[in-house]
C-alpha cells in the first residue's frame, strides 16, 4: 500500500522540469530552515574567510541556471542539444572552493596558534587554543558548505542530462 502512494504520488514529477521543481522546492525549505535556526548567523561567526558564502552565492545562481535549462530543455523537446559541461565545471569548483577553505582554515590554525606560544603564560596558551578553534570551525565549515552544495548541483545535472 505504501509503494503504491509513493508511485502515485512520484508519477507527477515525471518531467525533468518538475522533478528539478521538487528538488529545488525541497532545497529551499532546507535554506528556511537553516534560517531559522540562525545556521547562517554560525556560519558567519565561524567562517573567518567567507568563502562558504561564496560558495552559497554561486551553488544559487546555478541552481537557477540550472532550472532555466531544464525548462527549455523540456518545453522545446531539444535533448540532444543540452550542454551541461559549464554546470559539471562549476559543481567541481564548489569543492575546490571547499578544499581552499580547508587549507586556509588550516593556514590560520598553524600559522598563528603555534607562533607565539610561552608554555609558561597561560594566557597565550589560551589563544592558541582560541586560535586553532577559528581554524579548525573555517575549515570545516567551507568544506562542509562545498560538499553539500557540488552534491546538490550535481543531482541537478543528473536530472537535466536524463531529460
Amino acid at each position: 500500500m505504501l509503494r503504491e502512494y509513493f508511485e502515485s504520488f512520484f508519477t507527477q514529477f515525471k518531467t525533468p522540469f518538475m522533478r528539478w521543481w521538487l528538488f529545488f522546492s525541497l532545497q529551499l525549505s532546507f535554506a528556511i530552515s537553516a534560517y531559522y535556526w540562525d545556521l547562517y548567523n554560525i556560519i558567519l561567526q565561524n567562517d573567518k574567510t567567507k568563502i562558504s558564502f561564496l560558495i552559497m552565492l554561486v551553488f544559487v545562481l546555478t541552481t537557477i541556471w540550472i532550472g532555466k535549462r531544464t525548462y527549455q530543455a523540456t518545453q522545446e523537446y531539444v535533448y540532444d542539444v543540452i550542454d551541461t559541461d559549464v554546470g559539471w565545471f562549476i559543481s567541481e569548483a564548489c569543492l575546490a572552493l571547499g578544499m581552499i577553505g580547508t587549507v586556509s582554515g588550516f593556514i590560520i590554525v598553524l600559522g598563528s596558534a603555534f607562533g607565539a606560544i610561552d608554555m609558561t603564560n597561560i594566557g597565550t596558551l589560551q589563544r592558541a587554543l582560541s586560535s586553532m578553534a577559528t581554524g579548525m570551525s573555517t575549515a570545516l565549515w567551507t568544506t562542509l558548505t562545498g560538499l553539500v552544495c557540488s552534491l546538490s548541483l550535481k543531482i541537478q545535472l543528473v536530472n537535466l542530462e536524463k531529460v
